[in-house]
């Protein structure tokens, strides 16, 4: 199954920032309160492995981590992300949780095919931080 191209919004903010490799995968938050256009995407040069990136709505890029084994990457509200958190609580396979500090949007990409980590913006840190994971 061929990759589906990006959204129009996020093909040209992904040419502003003069990204390098195809955008694979994309959700769309409010990563920063009040600050709505921005996307995460996963960037991908090669067929299995790449980078998780922000990319607002300036064009302004945060790279958040590289990954292996391919793209999975999701955004949740808060509310979303804390039950996420508590079904992988009740889970005897897959281990982990997720702690949102805000309201905004939550992005969470496995970096691995059996882990992933969730990411929140802190405006006290002035950066994206690790808000948890889980592994499968």
């Amino acid at each position: 199954m061929a990759a589906q191209a990006p959204p129009a919004e996020v093909a040209e903010l992904a040419s502003r920032a003069n990204l390098t490799g195809p955008v694979v995968k994309w959700c769309t938050g409010e990563f920063r309160t009040g600050q709505s256009g921005a996307f995460a995407v996963a960037l991908s040069p090669s067929a299995d492995s790449g980078r998780y990136l922000i990319l607002e709505a300036d064009a302004t890029v945060t790279d958040l981590a590289k990954y292996a084994g391919g793209a999975d990457l999701s955004c949740y509200s808060r509310a979303d992300a804390e039950a996420l958190s508590a079904a992988i609580g009740e889970s005897e396979t897959v281990h982990g949780r997720i702690t949102p500090r805000l309201d905004t949007t939550v992005v969470c990409g496995f970096v691995t095919n059996t882990e992933a980590v969730c990411w929140q913006y802190s405006p006290s840190e002035r950066a994206f931080v690790r808000i948890g994971g889980w592994i499968t």
